[in-house]
């Protein structure tokens, strides 16, 4: 009788939930998907980001890295993976962290797959002098694969690597489509949503300036903040539109709960996402999966998510009037609404499901076999 041919060994270094954010969610996804059961499989689930102390260097972050890189360092010598596949960032404060990593896994002789869930390459690149920059390009040349979440992605590695190497495989998030949670839409009224860390890179002012017009234009739209505060200055400005608008403009807080998540979304008629500075935005992809029309920022790879004009309207970052416009045209077309709701429904079942994420992923280490040998 055939003995079943070894998997191959991958050990992931990334985050898992909580804090819940982009890439604890979507790890969390692929431990649940398809890929784990395709490899022999270990997570290494390395915490240092937290909201409260997010682009900071504080001494916990010194002291957990020592402790990672040391599990690290024993997992590579005693269980010998074939990939590492390491969460990077690509931003100038953690990169001697990410390197460190990134490095010891080559030296070991690990295949290194970096997994871009940013789009910031080039500016790391640009922002690195001396050492820094050649150790930055000596990783990037060694690395087996990069993973990707969109076309776009590839032009910003353009001299960098090689275009081979550069494999995308889109986000995903889960499915509530048959989650039991009660939602009651106000009658008479249209309800916008904004659910992302409120920030001004995640466009948190573009919304409340462009809300600010909307409330004032029409008294039957309302409006949702769900997502943790940036700092006072956020807060004071958000206030400021409830004490405009009285019992019009509701606040959720910082959100972890999957249930009250879905109940936000349930609740709302209109999703929006002006975000300055993103590469994928997941939180779309909740929005699709409730069936909820879109209006979002022409930034990163959000036009390859949501086309624009049929699974949502586009706008220019920054552009509160556009916002404001394309919110007013939405809540006046109820048709619409249903219409583009319906069509983000379809989209998000025929592109980002787990079962489709996890195949991706399976697919994506194939072909670097296929490739490497």
């Amino acid at each position: 009788m055939q003995r079943a041919p070894k998997k191959i060994r991958v050990l992931i270094c990334g985050v898992l939930p909580p804090p819940y954010f982009g890439h604890s969610m979507l790890y969390k996804m692929l431990m649940s998907s398809s890929f784990p059961g395709a490899f022999d499989v270990k997570f290494l689930n390395m915490k240092f980001w937290s909201y409260g102390t997010d682009k900071k260097v504080t001494a916990l972050k010194l002291l957990k890295m020592v402790k990672y890189h040391l599990i690290f360092k024993w997992t590579l010598l005693l269980w010998r993976p074939k990939y590492v596949l390491y969460n990077t960032s690509f931003y100038k404060m953690p990169f001697l962290k990410d390197f460190l990593f990134c490095a010891t896994a080559i030296l070991a002789g690990c295949r290194l797959v970096i997994h871009d869930h940013g789009q910031y390459v080039r500016e790391l690149d640009g922002s690195l002098t001396g050492l820094k920059k050649k150790a930055f390009r000596w990783m990037l040349k060694r690395m087996r694969g990069s993973i990707i979440m969109g076309q776009k992605v590839r032009q910003d590695y353009e001299g960098l690597s090689d275009p081979q190497k550069l494999l995308v495989v889109s986000g995903t998030v889960e499915d509530t489509k048959g989650l039991a949670v009660e939602s009651v839409k106000s009658s008479g009224t249209v309800n916008v949503l904004y659910f992302s860390y409120m920030s001004r890179s995640k466009g948190v002012f573009t919304a409340l300036e462009a809300l600010n017009r909307v409330l004032k234009e029409r008294e039957v739209v309302s409006a949702t903040f769900g997502g943790p505060l940036e700092g006072p200055e956020v807060k004071e400005a958000l206030e400021r539109l409830q004490l405009n608008y009285p019992g019009r403009v509701y606040y959720a807080g910082y959100v972890e709960d999957a249930a009250e998540r879905t109940r936000l979304f349930r609740q709302a008629d209109i999703f929006i996402f002006p975000t300055l500075r993103d590469v994928f935005g997941l939180v779309l992809l909740h929005a699709m999966a409730e069936g909820l029309p879109i209006v979002a920022s022409r930034e990163g790879t959000i036009p390859e998510i949501v086309p624009d004009g049929k699974n949502a309207f586009l706008i220019e970052k920054g552009d509160a009037q556009a916002l404001a416009g394309n919110i007013l045209k939405l809540a006046s077309d109820s048709d619409l609404r249903i219409r583009m709701g319906q069509a983000n429904r379809r989209r998000f079942e025929e592109h980002y499901t787990i079962e489709k994420y996890g195949q991706a992923m399976i697919d994506a280490f194939k072909q670097m076999e296929a490739v490497n040998g």
